[in-house]
């Protein structure tokens, strides 16, 4: 979590204990204090924990498939959809006062930790890629799409199967709203036919054959090769569109001090 203390974005935090909303007060001291705003919130405030009872209700079928945490712990299956929740309360409360907006996983840059990774002057922004589609949601490919395009929702609860990585979403607010609804649609529809998983597992399923059809949004996903920006392996994979987010502010500041100077 400390490399929260570096991040310069605006940032909205959700905590359910105090020892963390603590912590995060103290390492986002260092920041302007319009730039962060950390909310105390219960979880029985989400939706998504009242999909709980039923999420463990399929867990607990002796047949299910076993992938732990993923189809084994519903704790951990409902805190994964609850991003949008938040995501969506962010905005209703009026907390977002930019164009677009992003869920980070706590743990994402853990890697900046790394002496040979740590930020310049510790500190790092994220902007939008220079490509980036502003009627899409943006996500990083961990599976390529050839190879699940045809894969249907209990493909993916049944196999374990991700498409996309769910620690790093962008989009511009009102693509993100829709999203949001479509995502919780998606949800109940998988929970009517006995199937739950993670995040992961739901957006796959959203444009699975069965699904595609009723998705408004389409996603725009990014690939980093091996080595990329000194990540490896699934870190590469899972953090992909993150780092090329920090890349991208560091290229158009570059850009900036070159035409000053």
């Amino acid at each position: 979590m400390q490399t929260f203390n570096w991040l310069s974005n605006k940032l909205v935090a959700f905590l359910t204990d105090d020892d963390t909303y603590n912590y995060f007060k103290q390492i986002r001291s260092n920041l302007p204090p319009e730039r962060t705003v950390l909310i105390r919130i219960n979880r029985s405030e989400l939706s998504s924990f009242k999909d709980y009872d039923r999420v463990n209700q399929i867990y607990s079928k002796p047949d299910y498939p076993k992938y732990h945490p993923n189809t084994v712990n519903a704790n951990y299956s409902v805190i994964m959809n609850a991003k949008y929740d938040v995501l969506q309360m962010a905005m209703d409360l009026g907390h977002v006062n930019t164009k677009y907006i992003a869920w980070l996983d706590i743990r994402l840059f853990r890697n900046l930790l790394q002496e040979n990774l740590r930020p310049k002057n510790d500190t790092f922004t994220l902007e939008v890629p220079f490509n980036f589609d502003d009627k899409k949601v943006a996500f990083s490919e961990v599976g390529d799409w050839d190879s699940h395009k045809n894969l249907s929702p209990w493909d993916y609860v049944k196999n374990n199967k991700v498409w996309v990585a769910g620690g790093y979403v962008l989009a511009e607010q009102s693509v993100i709203r829709k999203f949001i609804k479509a995502y919780k649609r998606t949800f109940q529809a998988m929970l009517m036919d006995n199937m739950a998983s993670t995040d992961q597992q739901v957006i796959g399923s959203m444009y699975s054959p069965q699904m595609i059809k009723d998705q408004e949004i389409e996603i725009q996903t990014y690939r980093c090769y091996d080595g990329q920006f000194k990540l490896h392996a699934t870190d590469i994979q899972y953090f992909c569109l993150a780092y090329v987010c920090k890349e991208a502010a560091e290229l158009r500041r570059a850009n900036t001090t070159l035409q000053v100077a």
